[in-house]
């Protein structure tokens, strides 16, 4: 039967494939993140921009170049919100894996933690049994020197 120490040593060995794992799930939510924040700033910048032409078609005239223009602008910001979402989803499929590799991991680890802590107690629990049987002997062996006497 494996003693502790080598189930101490696979603890440690998927403890550390944990923090690997951990960074590169830390690594694929900033990845996320980034895209992510990308993709919002054009939404808010395409939602803004349409106001902001909203508003000025309906108080002023508008000319024809400044519709043009207009109609530029938010076709070259739709085209990077298309060109985002993709890239967005597969961070965020990305990530999801990465977290799930996580997890496991994490399951991992405790698992061991698990048997070693079971290990420590059944070897405390031997121990004490070893002990209590040599007290046991002591005292048989006290007692039956003082009936000797």
């Amino acid at each position: 039967m494996a003693d502790i120490q080598t189930f101490q040593r696979i603890r440690d060995l998927r403890d550390r494939e944990k923090q690997k794992t951990q960074k590169l799930y830390q690594e694929a939510v900033n990845h996320f993140e980034k895209h992510a924040e990308e993709l919002y700033e054009c939404l808010k910048k395409k939602e803004t921009a349409e106001k902001r032409f909203e508003q000025e078609m309906k108080y002023h005239t508008v000319r024809a170049d400044a519709i043009v223009r207009h109609q530029r602008y938010i076709q070259g910001l739709q085209e990077t919100i298309d060109h985002l979402q993709p890239v967005v989803q597969k961070a965020r499929i990305n990530m999801q894996q990465k977290q799930a590799k996580l997890s496991q991991a994490h399951m991992e680890v405790k698992k061991f933690e698990k048997i070693v802590e079971h290990k420590r107690d059944e070897q405390w629990h031997l121990m004490k049994s070893e002990e209590n049987k040599q007290m046991d002997e002591l005292s048989m062996q006290q007692y039956l020197n003082f009936q000797n006497r």
